[in-house]
């Protein structure tokens, strides 16, 4: 969920510092706490055991707190984890909140979320304060006995009592820093359980490259009978075999939900066929590196991500190698330049978080510079148009005519204008393709998806 990774970053891994700290002082404590009583073992063994039988009760007695503030810790975490998820969740739909008027709606559950935070708060301290306190008074009682019983003993001596006493008194505070300490571990455990099982989860999902090939596009991409299916089964794709040639503008389209996405998703390597193969040059692409893969395929959607930084370091995306001619040069290949220079400061307008201070139409034309400025070899445009005006999209459009030739480009569309002027349409429906060819061939047959949708929407 959205928050949960900063809960792991900002508050766990700090915790789980504090924890390993916690158990390094445990240790030390615990071998103090041992030389202590070999030491009082040696000068009045009866006192000694029984103190330990005394100390060993009170860590019995406190065991369901430590248990009860392991509980409330693992609680704790969870809920910073759904705090921060609700915080992001909410900033980033923040217009479609006021918009709906729900502010107290989600101010209401930031509160709960807070609330419940505050009494599992409350809770940990009151547990602390009871046991921390009970000690003292427990060790004052029982030092007072052992002087009362060894005063009146025959074999009293003075020298014996004050040392016996001093390291009595010493081996309490040990173990009432060792409860103490436990108490921290105990409350920190959960934390650092979170970054271990973030960790492993991060390391089931890692990508595995085994590619050790380089790219090479001179010929076509091939899908030679591909299928997917996740593992519950689901069959997304059945049987899909086409191909795009070098320099192709190639439009896909289909209903909503129809494996439009998986496909692009098979193409970006982030998902794996079932069966078939996805061939570049009749070489497997999981045999080319993920690296050269990632780095000649360009991926523009619908979903677009902007820093809160300048205009140029949107579009140079942390590659240093750009130069500022570069920069322009991509601006006005992605049709922004214009919109650029008439910014208050030019390239080095600052657009805002997400880029709020641009269009949407902008934000996307910028997308687009920045994936041109990386030179790929295949660009895939992933329903890249359809949160757009129509100004905005005949920009994009205009884009992707200059595109046409120079790289091969894969448009994924609902909006048909976006993909009417494409070399070739693939159309698919229930995981297939059902027809594919040049648009003014699929308008001229009557029955097909094509035809019956673009007249539908003239």
């Amino acid at each position: 969920k959205l928050g949960y990774l900063e809960t792991v970053l900002i508050v766990d891994v700090p915790a789980g510092a504090v924890l390993l700290s916690e158990i390094s002082n445990a240790i030390m404590i615990g071998t103090s706490l041992i030389i202590y009583i070999l030491v009082a073992l040696n000068i009045s063994p009866t006192v000694t055991l029984t103190t330990l039988i005394v100390g060993a009760v009170l860590l019995l007695t406190f065991k369901p707190f430590i248990y009860k503030m392991k509980q409330l810790s693992y609680k704790i975490t969870a809920l910073n984890k759904e705090l921060a998820h609700h915080a992001n969740e909410n900033i980033m739909g923040i217009k479609t909140v006021k918009a709906a008027f729900a502010e107290k709606g989600v101010e209401g559950k930031g509160k709960d979320y807070f609330a419940q935070l505050k009494k599992l708060r409350v809770d940990i301290s009151l547990i602390k304060s009871i046991t921390r306190s009970f000690i003292q008074p427990v060790s004052l009682i029982f030092i007072c006995a052992i002087f009362y019983f060894t005063y009146h003993s025959p074999n009293f001596n003075f020298a014996a009592l004050v040392a016996i006493v001093y390291l009595i008194e010493k081996i309490f505070t040990y173990i009432q820093q060792v409860q103490n300490n436990l108490h921290t571990i105990n409350e920190y455990v959960p934390h650092l359980r979170s970054v271990l099982n973030y960790e492993k989860k991060a390391k089931d999902y890692e990508e595995m490259d085994r590619g050790k090939k380089k790219f090479v596009f001179n010929k076509q991409l091939q899908f030679n009978h591909v299928s997917f299916a996740y593992n519950d089964d689901r069959q997304i794709l059945t049987d899909i075999d086409f191909n795009i040639a070098k320099g192709e503008l190639v439009g896909l389209i289909g209903p909503s939900g129809v494996g439009k996405t998986t496909l692009v998703d098979l193409i970006l390597r982030l998902l794996t066929p079932t069966q078939g193969q996805i061939l570049l040059d009749q070489q497997n692409i999981k045999d080319i590196t993920l690296k050269d893969w990632r780095q000649k395929i360009g991926y523009v959607s619908q979903d677009i991500f902007l820093m809160n930084d300048t205009v140029e370091n949107n579009i140079r995306f942390y590659n240093k190698t750009l130069t500022k001619n570069e920069i322009i040069a991509v601006a006005k290949m992605a049709n922004i330049y214009e919109q650029i220079i008439n910014l208050p400061d030019k390239f080095n307008t600052i657009i805002g978080e997400r880029g709020i201070m641009l269009s949407v139409g902008q934000r996307q034309r910028i997308v687009i510079a920045r994936i041109l400025a990386r030179q790929p070899e295949l660009l895939i445009l992933d329903e890249a148009t359809s949160a757009l005006d129509n100004e905005s999209e005949i920009k994009i459009q205009e884009v992707i005519k200059k595109l046409k030739g120079k790289i091969t480009v894969l448009v994924v569309a609902h909006r048909l204008s976006t993909v009417i002027d494409s070399g070739r349409l693939i159309v698919l429906e229930d995981g297939r393709i059902v027809e594919q060819g040049p648009p003014a061939k699929l308008l001229e047959d009557q029955g097909s998806y094509f035809s019956k949708v673009y007249n539908l929407r003239k």
